[in-house]
């Protein structure tokens, strides 16, 4: 190969420009450098799933549910939020796990007790092991305890997961 030609400055070509391989720089092709209607192929990008699980206008209770599982090739876990329409009075309490394969990914359960505030989320904390591949299962566990007191209404949990296609 001889010696590349360099052009200094800006160019503009007023028609087709071809060549057998292009070579963009890092960062140049930005998300306003796509046209909406690209038609960018599914398998091409990363899909993101907000998973929601809800125990709606009703008094929370124990419970174990499959949310998720992985079709696509690779994912990871990136958040979780859980909280309820109605807080808990008293004692009473109501936890939020999430389980990978049956094991849990977060550092502790999500509590939500009489010191949380009415339909506003808290976050929980993930571990390590948040990584999926195909196959993968994703449960929310939620135990409901009244400890004397009322356990909270209008249980919602929000599970966001990025999957590479297939």
């Amino acid at each position: 190969m001889g010696a590349p030609t360099r052009l200094e400055g800006d160019l503009y070509v007023n028609g087709n420009l071809s060549s057998k391989t292009a070579t963009p720089a890092a960062s140049s092709i930005t998300n306003a450098s796509i046209i909406a209607a690209a038609g960018i192929d599914a398998t091409k990008v990363d899909h993101q799933h907000r998973l929601v699980f809800h125990q709606p206008n009703t008094t929370a209770t124990a419970e174990t549910r499959v949310i998720y599982h992985c079709y696509g090739a690779t994912g990871s876990v990136i958040a979780i939020y859980a909280g309820s329409i109605a807080i808990a009075v008293g004692a009473a309490t109501v936890t939020v796990d999430l389980k990978k394969n049956g094991s849990s990914i977060l550092t502790g359960v999500i509590t939500l007790n009489s010191s949380n505030t009415a339909r506003v989320a808290v976050a929980g904390t993930l571990t390590g092991s948040t990584s999926l591949v195909a196959g993968d299962v994703l449960e929310v566990v939620t135990t409901a305890t009244a400890g004397g007191g009322t356990i909270p209404t209008g249980l919602f949990v929000a599970i966001t997961v990025n999957e590479k296609a297939q």
